[in-house]
């Protein structure tokens, strides 16, 4: 019975915010139900259906399970290795368009680290008549990149590039998520981030800014002038990434800004 194996997947994730909904969405996903549950059953859709259940139970989070996730108002491919994106990212990828959208002309943008290629479609999304990079060194978030914009028809340059060895030319617009988490607290993070997010996506150094410092220093080579870098940074880097940026003497303006939380979470720069 469909309702028994319910309550077993409910108790089963307990410990999980809402184990009712997690177990219903598992029962989905076992036996590709859109919407409606079905009344029963084959033994393979209960036997996958245990097994995603137990899954979940280690903390196996959902898109590594589903192999996709949704951002914003479409759907990415997500495969293992690859950066899962967050909400914040979300608010980043609203941001970042806000601005794309207001500026003249065609426009370029790059999305530093694409991961999954999450921002640089949004842009792409938003503005056909732009012109938006992709790079990443990765070689699976490139291919999962390249992967994303085909299954949503949007045109994108993508490239293998550790930092910006392989970016052509300047931009009017860097958007950037990039490692942010210091070496030693990778191990604090909680078990479905440190155990399946490429640990690459989220070492920012010693001290978490190592690669806020490379697009603070060299994001302005590739900007063209009063070209905009946005970024994610961590909710406890805000001085100390504006020191950097004025220490760095290449931002006519630099600040960060909150996000829906309140937190201070993403940097906006103008180049001189």
């Amino acid at each position: 019975m469909v309702s028994e194996l319910l309550r077993w997947g409910a108790a089963r994730l307990r410990d999980l915010p809402e184990p009712g909904r997690e177990a219903r969405r598992a029962l989905a996903l076992a036996c590709g139900a859109n919407g409606v549950l079905p009344p029963k059953l084959s033994p393979l859709e209960a036997g996958r259906y245990r097994r995603l259940v137990e899954a979940r139970a280690r903390g196996i989070p959902w898109p590594a399970l589903e192999g996709t996730t949704a951002f914003l108002d479409f759907e990415v491919f997500v495969p293992p290795g690859v950066f899962i994106p967050r909400p914040e990212t979300e608010e980043l990828a609203e941001l970042a368009c806000r601005v794309w959208r207001e500026l003249p002309g065609h426009p370029r943008a790059l999305d530093w680290g694409t991961g999954s290629g999450v921002l640089a479609l949004a842009l792409a999304r938003a503005r056909p008549d732009g012109e938006v990079w992709a790079v990443d060194a990765s070689r699976r978030a490139v291919a999962a990149t390249r992967r994303n914009a085909q299954r949503l028809g949007v045109r994108l340059h993508v490239r293998r590039s550790p930092s910006f060895s392989c970016v052509p030319g300047q931009f009017h617009l860097i958007v950037a998520n990039p490692p942010y988490v210091p070496s030693s607290c990778i191990p604090l993070l909680p078990a479905d981030v440190k155990n399946f997010d490429p640990k690459r996506a989220l070492d920012g150094g010693p001290d978490g800014l190592r690669w806020i410092r490379e697009l603070l220093g060299r994001g302005p080579d590739h900007l063209v002038p009063g070209g905009f870098l946005l970024m994610e940074i961590g909710r406890d880097q805000r001085e100390r990434v504006l020191r950097l940026a004025q220490t760095a003497g290449l931002w006519v303006e630099a600040r960060v800004l909150p996000d829906l939380s309140g937190k201070p979470r993403f940097f906006w720069g103008r180049r001189c």
